[in-house]
């Protein structure tokens, strides 16, 4: 048999398979034929040569806001995929059962990549910044499962903001959206940041198999005392199948409860960015109220400041790779890194044996990439610093058994200002 597609003598990780080494692996019809030692290059009518780099199946993003030209968050799929070696996304709740169906026709199907979604509890999803729970009449469960019955394809889950940033004033969001989830035997994936409620009282509504994201916050919903050890509520969590997603963005990963948590060793599940127009900058966006930092505006109950500025070029400075470069720091092995962004997210998706593997069979999404050494200063969002030995570079990403070539990501939005020299 001729194959269409071959890489060859590549560093294979791929957790789910067991395969770890130099490999071959080749490709028929967008499907993996093969993995396996030495696989002749003439075996093949394509060849692509990966020695000196490692190979693993298509990145998962399991987290990101991907309604570019229609809500205040989405940035571009395709762009960003074809830059980091992202084959499969996830949209964090950009959705709601409004506008599930113009997320599917202009963006889900649109796209190169494979999008999923999980579904805003709130029926306008992510339009705005902030206060999609506000009118508590948009968390309407009827609605919602009518309409998630209608693409039951590319719904993963439920996706419920706890916290100030949604803008409920009481309970009634997340006891709906737990109705909501039950009934239609979907995961929560519940968002924590800035009381209220409390993180007791918010991790009473998740259930084992539901998602907690942004779980190494530094905000008020953090699962750390103050000195550091962990809540019993989190605790609990953490230990009953509740399964830990980073959910990095630019209000989110605080390197201080990361550190305390891991060195009580509890390790993040998934590694995810919760990419969208501001997280996308990295260190480079400016609070236009504070003058520094990579972190969003703190609020008092008053609605943010929806403008931002941004250093340099306005080019993406933060993806799934550099998000990755953290955890190697902070003492993930690589191993668990590939682990966390393959064959994890690919489980809680429902995707196990078509993404997030290379087994035969599967999907032919593959990843190339190269670490880098040096010296490379990371950023949390609140602006403190630690220094990496390593740096990951995506080298070629395949795309149902087709190289993707990179595309250039958009402009930034009318509310992101880009040039600002500070």
């Amino acid at each position: 048999m001729q194959f269409d597609l071959l890489v060859k003598g590549g560093e294979i990780i791929d957790p789910e398979a067991g395969y770890n080494g130099k490999m071959d692996v080749a490709v028929k019809r967008s499907r993996i034929a093969a993995v396996d030692k030495n696989i002749p290059a003439k075996s093949a009518f394509k060849v692509i040569d990966a020695s000196d780099q490692y190979v693993t199946a298509g990145l998962i993003d399991i987290h990101a806001h991907l309604f570019k030209g229609m809500t205040f968050w989405g940035v571009d799929a395709d762009a960003i995929g074809s830059q980091a070696g992202v084959t499969t996304w996830a949209d964090a709740g950009s959705a709601g059962a409004v506008t599930l169906g113009g997320f599917r026709d202009y963006i889900i199907d649109k796209s190169k990549v494979k999008i999923y979604a999980f579904v805003n509890i709130s029926a306008i999803g992510l339009v705005a910044q902030d206060y999609e729970l506000t009118n508590p009449e948009y968390s309407n469960i009827a609605l919602l499962k009518s309409v998630v019955n209608q693409h039951r394809d590319i719904v993963v889950g439920i996706k419920l903001r706890a916290g100030r940033s949604g803008g409920a004033q009481d309970l009634l969001p997340l006891k709906r959206g737990r109705k909501a989830a039950d009934e239609l035997e979907l995961p929560i994936m519940l968002h924590l940041s800035e009381a209220p409620p409390d993180l007791e009282t918010a991790l009473s509504f998740v259930k084992p198999g539901d998602l907690l994201t942004h779980c190494y916050t530094g905000q008020t919903m953090k699962m750390i005392d103050n000195k550091g050890k962990i809540l019993p509520a989190a605790k609990k969590a953490w230990e009953n199948g509740v399964i830990m997603d980073l959910g990095h963005g630019c209000g989110s990963l605080s390197f201080d409860s990361a550190e305390a948590l891991i060195s009580q060793g509890y390790w993040i599940h998934i590694i995810s960015t919760d990419l969208h127009t501001m997280s996308i900058h990295g260190a480079n966006l400016i609070d236009p109220l504070k003058g520094a930092g990579d972190r969003e505006i703190p609020t008092n109950g008053d609605a943010r400041n929806i403008h931002y500025q941004v250093k340099g070029d306005g080019k993406p400075a933060l993806h799934l790779l550099t998000v990755m470069d953290k955890m190697l720091c902070l003492g993930m092995p690589l191993k668990e890194v590939v682990r966390a962004t393959t064959s994890r997210p690919s489980e809680v998706l429902g995707l196990k044996g078509e993404a997030g593997t290379l087994k035969p069979g599967s999907r032919a999404d593959i990843t190339g990439f190269v670490i880098e050494k040096g010296d490379y200063e990371l950023f949390d969002i609140h602006g403190k610093v630690r220094h990496g030995k390593e740096h990951i570079r995506n080298s070629f990403t395949i795309l149902n058994g087709r190289p993707l070539e990179r595309i250039e990501h958009p402009a930034p939005p009318p509310w992101i200002e880009v040039g600002y020299d500070g």
